[in-house]
């Protein structure tokens, strides 16, 4: 994978089939209605049973809300996948506009792989990735592309700018 600036946004090249897969998920991921998800992404937040049922009430329903619109932000953005003109793989333009929309739904996602695959904080450690069953290591794995997504988007990483997209020609 690589990235590039441009005027509108960025763009996310060489995209390999598991990567677009991993990225088609997120939308799902963060809709999920398991109970595990649902725990880990709107969590009791207040001791006292009423300060907790207040919140179930009104803060609850907002936050599924912006989860619903993020999802749909990321499916719009997805439509947009284009292949690469020199192989299978594709590119992705997520426009400035987009970017903390992303930056939820990614950090959504990577929390509901976290969840729904029973790891552990101690199965994030390198050391440990062989000890781990299969659909485990799996989810790992897509839970750091996430985690890479997320680092170029909040600066974490130079991205060489290269104009408009119109211009922009991925090979």
């Amino acid at each position: 994978m690589w990235v590039a600036r441009v005027d509108e946004g960025y763009v996310f090249g060489d995209l390999a089939p598991s990567s677009v897969e991993t990225l088609k998920g997120i939308p799902m991921l963060i809709e999920s209605e398991d109970p595990r998800v649902r725990g880990r992404l709107l969590p009791d937040t207040c001791d006292d049973e009423a300060d907790a049922a207040h919140w179930r009430e009104h803060a609850v329903p907002e936050l599924e809300r912006l989860f619903l619109s993020r999802a749909q932000l990321v499916r719009r953005d997805l439509a947009g996948l284009r292949k690469m003109s020199k192989s299978e793989h594709q590119f992705l333009l997520l426009p400035d506009a987009h970017v903390n929309a992303w930056l939820a739904a990614l950090n959504a996602a990577r929390l509901a792989l976290f969840e729904l695959n029973d790891l552990k904080a101690a199965d994030m450690e390198p050391e440990n990735f062989g000890a781990l069953q299969g659909k485990q290591q799996e989810a790992l794995m897509r839970i750091h592309l996430l985690a890479e997504i997320q680092s170029v988007l909040l600066g974490d990483f130079e991205v060489e700018s290269c104009g408009p997209f119109g211009d922009f020609v991925p090979e």
